[in-house]
């Protein structure tokens, strides 16, 4: 005599924590660029940022 079996496998458990994560993390980088924004390490209110490319002929 044989027996059947049905195995259930349930997916897409578990989103809560992954969206906790995701909201922690853009609460960091959203304070971590008003921080910057606003003199950050080094206290300045300016930012000087310059591109030098090589010249293609």
């Amino acid at each position: 005599m044989t027996e059947d079996k049905t195995t259930i496998i349930k997916t897409g458990g578990g989103g809560a924590s992954g969206w906790f994560i995701a909201t922690i993390l853009a609460v960091v980088l959203i304070v971590g660029g008003f921080y910057l924004y606003n003199g950050g390490f080094s206290n300045s209110k300016t930012v000087d940022v310059e591109i030098t490319l090589p010249k293609v002929n």
